[in-house]
């Protein structure tokens, strides 16, 4: 589910802006190209509709990107040094993850079903129970859910940028110095942020919707497709992860 929603935003964002270049004149593309850095010869001398080929469509189908542009920065050559050294610290990234959700995550939570057996029929106690359960595991969740950032966001995805010669290589900025809520949202997902922005945000603005309606229409859309991740691979519905987003916007507020 999770690679056919990203197969679903690259194909709107290879259909959008296409529609954009179409109603563009060459002059413009020339104008663009001049703020991107390190495009081969190739990319240069591209436009629309030369791009509309197999081949371009599946570089960028496994490009670590979701917003589609004519050309991409490209590096002179593939870094298997890099490669390598990323591989191996996505290794033990995955590695870490397994043994602490083997060893920690799974006793724990066997544990806190027998404790609410045991005390079945006593709200009170599974309160206490879950309350108790929750602090000894969140240290632990804190660090799978590092690990995991680190290993797809640091080391899958420069692995794959590497491979491709793909130059961009923002996925991530400094969400961990961010100061309100807002910034944190649109530091530490880049390529989701940058979908987001282009294919929601700015048409919200363009069909006259205010700066706060774009930003929850941003929301609303990022909530749904969060609960389609959540729902479809469990099979039921809670809207737990929708209702989670959307809760983000009254925190938005108050960090302001």
């Amino acid at each position: 589910i999770l690679q056919a929603t990203i197969t679903w935003l690259k194909l709107i964002s290879y259909v959008h802006a296409n529609h954009d270049y179409r109603a563009t004149v060459k002059e413009t593309h020339i104008a663009m190209f001049a703020l991107v850095k390190d495009l081969d010869d190739e990319g240069l001398q591209m436009t629309y509709p030369q791009n509309v080929t197999l081949g371009n469509i599946y570089f960028f189908w496994f490009a670590p990107t979701l917003t589609y542009q004519i050309a991409f920065p490209r590096t002179p050559y593939i870094r298997w040094d890099k490669v390598l050294t990323l591989t191996i610290r996505l290794f033990i990234s995955a590695t870490l993850v397994a043994f602490f959700a083997a060893q920690v995550i799974a006793p724990n939570l066997d544990n806190l079903l027998r404790d609410l057996e045991a005390n079945k029929g006593q709200p009170i106690s599974h309160i206490e129970v879950i309350g108790s359960y929750l602090l000894k595991l969140s240290l632990t969740s804190t660090y799978i859910w590092l690990l995991t950032f680190y290993g797809f966001f640091h080391c899958f995805l420069n692995i794959s940028a590497e491979l491709l010669r793909f130059g961009d290589r923002v996925f991530y900025r400094d969400w961990w110095n961010a100061s309100e809520v807002s910034a944190y949202w649109r530091l530490w997902n880049m390529p989701v942020h940058y979908w987001l922005v282009r294919h929601v945000y700015f048409p919200s603005i363009r069909i006259g919707l205010s700066k706060k309606g774009a930003t929850f229409v941003v929301f609303f859309v990022s909530a749904v497709m969060h609960e389609v991740l959540i729902s479809v691979p469990c099979h039921m519905v809670r809207v737990w992860s929708f209702l989670a987003m959307m809760g983000q916007l009254p925190l938005i507020i108050l960090t302001k």
